[in-house]
């Protein structure tokens, strides 16, 4: 069976120069935690999580001389809810992953698969080399295609 089945109903893109803080309530909106950027050609230009976010409101490890990186504990709470509003009026692209995991539409389910479990919270289905934006394969909706796939052939 091929990922375009497996394509999430509820996927969203976002636009480049989308102000992080309206990214977040849109995410919120659609109850979901990623969204393909895209741009004014419809091609997939990046991801946007609410991981990548949350990543960029921890402290940063400070670098030794030597190389060694102190990686100590901070009790950053207070610290991070106002790096939260530092980083609201920043655009999408100034923050989202430009290394997108994608697919194309009649690549197979288990490897579509192979790649979720290995590390990647979503896929991008694009279209052939154009990279045009067709939706997104999440842990979930590829769940949800095995499952009616099971049921299919328990007929």
């Amino acid at each position: 069976m091929p990922c375009h089945a497996a394509i999430a109903e509820k996927s969203i893109t976002l636009k480049p120069d989308t102000e992080v803080e309206v990214a977040l309530k849109e995410l919120k909106k659609k109850n979901v935690s990623e969204a393909a950027v895209i741009d004014d050609d419809g091609n997939v230009i990046g991801i946007f999580s609410l991981t990548i976010v949350m990543k960029n409101l921890l402290p940063v490890s400070v670098p030794m001389s030597d190389g060694i990186v102190l990686d100590v504990t901070v009790r950053a709470a207070p610290g991070i809810a106002k790096r939260l509003k530092k980083v609201n009026p920043l655009k999408v692209e100034e923050l989202m992953e430009r290394k997108v995991p994608t697919v194309h539409p009649d690549t197979p389910i288990w490897e579509a698969v192979s790649h979720l479990v290995s590390g990647h919270s979503c896929l991008v289905v694009v279209e052939g080399e154009s990279r045009k934006y067709l939706g997104m394969v999440t842990p979930a909706s590829a769940m949800d295609e095995l499952k009616r796939l099971q049921e299919s052939e328990a007929l």
